[in-house]
């Protein structure tokens, strides 16, 4: 990352969405080429990005590689989760405690400021996703 800030500057202050697609894009897209499901935590509430999202898609990626892309929790509400999650005992991450509704990488994460908009403590309110959902098309588009 040194390097990169030498080469590049400070990305996540001055070009967020460079910063997202070599710290996170890249590395998935490498990471998802060997396999045939790529499972998420996506839900249609999230953002009007999300809305159309089925709970099963076929997506192509950048190489041309077909995977399933599985969204279990698509239908689901915020509520739905934090009641699962408390139900199982699952452990969260303590930011939410703190008023976090959604959380990225340190620097681009903030309390949101807008109540009606969670993804709004994110990126300063600039953008609406990191990438890592919108690199891949659906292969049945």
């Amino acid at each position: 990352m040194t390097e990169q800030e030498s080469a590049l500057g400070i990305l996540y202050q001055s070009d967020p969405t460079r910063c997202c697609q070599l710290r996170k894009v890249e590395p998935l897209l490498s990471a998802l080429e060997p396999f045939d499901v790529w499972f998420t935590g996506l839900r249609r509430e999230q953002s009007p990005t999300r809305k159309s999202l089925k709970k099963v898609e076929l997506h192509r990626l950048p190489t041309g590689k077909q995977l399933w892309k599985v969204s279990l929790l698509a239908d689901w509400n915020g509520a739905q989760v934090w009641n699962y999650t408390n139900s199982n005992g699952i452990s969260h991450l303590p930011q939410y405690d703190e008023g976090y509704l959604s959380i990225g990488c340190q620097p681009c994460t903030a309390v949101p400021t807008d109540p009606n908009n969670p993804r709004s403590g994110r990126w300063g309110g600039t953008k609406l996703e990191c990438g890592i959902h919108t690199f891949s098309k659906r292969a049945d588009a």
